[in-house]
């Protein structure tokens, strides 16, 4: 029996045998009702699931994969298109449906197919990025790379900066250069955005907010290693919570039984709207403050704390046998396409 259990069973006094055998039945099967009440988490990458250097640390990895030997369906959702999140899904060897692009998109990383994607109406996609290049910038154009070709479009004779440059190198991501975003068809832009200096993003925020409304949907993302702001302009319609849900109905699970953990405004929908919201302790505060849970930062290893307590403590109801299969053949012939 649970020692929560015989906690609360300590704080009463039964005149009968027959008492106490009817409240320990109680209790266990309330006990047992909530202790089966999750059937899948859903992962940010970056700030969550990766160490403040970007790495996946050991105790992470095999948290994860304890998690899934418990009968958890582990979803990552990450801003990121899948080419710049391939190298996270191998060190943590799990390929299974991931949501990427902040949810306008959703792969099944194992057999390398497009479940979902949300693109950006083309002539909304042309006057955003015609707005951002009046401004000076050089327009990131992500593509849906299996259309497309190319990861990103950028726009040809404005320089990208450093940050940018640095992140189009470490993720392998294929470019092709575009003399003018805002007079392109964008027949696969997914989404348009730019990397810049904060009070460069905040008057992009106003020009943005005047012309297009509610229209677009856009987030900004402060990165304190380069001191720089990346700017995302999306369909007004994506969010990381749509992704997850897709997946979710795959395998017949109730948003109640999602956990969801992040640190950033894009994880804000899924957070505010899953079975159980938590956050990084090095999430922004305003993610916190809708956050049911609050962990660990990602230097405290925050995640695997979490996932360990998670099965530990048996919150988890196993996938069905089905389900259970085609994880494994996921993770599986995920492997055997990165070997």
């Amino acid at each position: 029996m649970p020692l929560r259990i015989v906690e609360k069973l300590t704080l009463h006094s039964f005149s009968t045998c027959a008492d106490l055998l009817d409240a320990v039945h109680s209790h266990s099967y309330a006990c047992d009702m909530e202790l089966a009440r999750y059937r899948m988490i859903a992962i940010d990458l970056d700030g969550t699931l990766l160490s403040p250097r970007g790495e996946v640390t050991p105790r992470t990895k095999a948290a994860i994969h304890r998690a899934l030997g418990a009968g958890l369906l582990v979803c990552f959702a990450t801003g990121r298109n899948y080419t710049e999140s391939r190298t996270v899904l191998d060190a943590v060897e799990h390929y299974g449906s991931a949501v990427f692009v902040g949810g306008a998109m959703v792969i099944d990383t194992a057999k390398q197919v497009t479940l979902h994607r949300m693109l950006m109406d083309p002539a909304l996609a042309a006057g955003v990025s015609q707005v951002l290049e009046d401004f000076g910038h050089a327009v990131l154009a992500l593509q849906d790379t299996a259309h497309a070709g190319v990861d990103y479009l950028i726009t040809e004779g404005i320089e990208v900066n450093n940050s940018t440059a640095l992140w189009l190198r470490l993720t392998n991501a294929t470019v092709r250069r575009v003399p003018n975003l805002g007079k392109y068809g964008h027949e696969h832009t997914v989404r348009v955005g730019i990397v810049a200096e904060t009070d460069d993003i905040d008057d992009v925020k106003r020009a943005l907010s005047e012309r297009f409304g509610e229209r677009v949907f856009f987030q900004s993302i402060f990165v304190p290693a380069q001191r720089v702001q990346v700017l995302e302009v999306f369909d007004p319609s994506v969010n990381k919570w749509e992704g997850i849900l897709h997946v979710a109905r795959a395998h017949e699970i109730d948003a109640s039984q999602i956990i969801a953990i992040g640190d950033d405004v894009n994880d804000l929908h899924m957070i505010a709207n899953a079975g159980l919201g938590v956050a990084m302790g090095n999430a922004r505060d305003e993610i916190k403050a809708i956050a049911q849970r609050v962990i660990g930062t990602n230097h405290e290893e925050g995640l695997a704390g979490f996932l360990e307590e998670l099965v530990e403590s048996q919150v988890v109801a196993p996938l069905g046998a089905a389900d259970a299969a085609d994880a494994k053949q996921e993770d599986s012939r995920g492997a055997d396409a990165a070997a």
